[in-house]
């Protein structure tokens, strides 16, 4: 029987980790390049590493940096760079921590606020043709399970992928 690190797995339990594997590599191909690539607008610091610290910031309010980079999933020197290009073009507001002189507070600004929305009415175009056959109970049971799927994967980094 094939083995993964970890506990063992049943041949059933094992077939549909397989299944799973194939079908997320598959489905970040088809978004991220054909369907998402694009659809970032017209300002030139919003792009696919760049609208995350937006999307972020716009459903969680204003965080710290350190806050911001875990719920980002990089580095920070990685996050610190997307904010800062993002700062400079005046979609976020860096301004220091009065709790933490040694940190930094991040917020979307009004145009980064529409940056956003803009990013996010490209998106759901695409989205919307694929699923506008799909039953209504299907569209929230699938958000609901990659809900889930996300939190089970916050949850693995955080405990450094054990």
């Amino acid at each position: 029987m094939s083995s993964i690190t970890g506990p063992v797995v049943s041949e059933e339990g094992l077939d549909s980790l397989h299944r799973l594997e194939h079908e997320i590599t598959v489905l970040i191909r088809r978004t991220v390049e054909p369907v998402w690539a694009g659809g970032y607008g017209a300002h030139e610091a919003v792009d696919r590493y760049t609208y995350p610290v937006l999307a972020a910031l716009d459903e969680n309010g204003e965080q710290s940096l350190t806050v911001l980079t875990g719920r980002l999933g990089v580095s920070k020197p990685t996050a610190s760079r997307q904010v800062s290009r993002l700062s400079r073009a005046g979609l976020v507001d860096v301004r220091p921590d009065v709790r933490d002189s040694r940190s930094v507070v991040v917020s979307l600004t009004p145009e980064g606020l529409a940056q956003r929305e803009v990013v996010r009415q490209a998106r759901l175009r695409p989205l919307h043709a694929v699923l506008e056959g799909w039953p209504q109970a299907d569209r929230e049971t699938l958000g609901t399970l990659l809900e889930r799927f996300n939190i089970d994967l916050d949850d693995f980094r955080e405990r450094g992928g054990r």
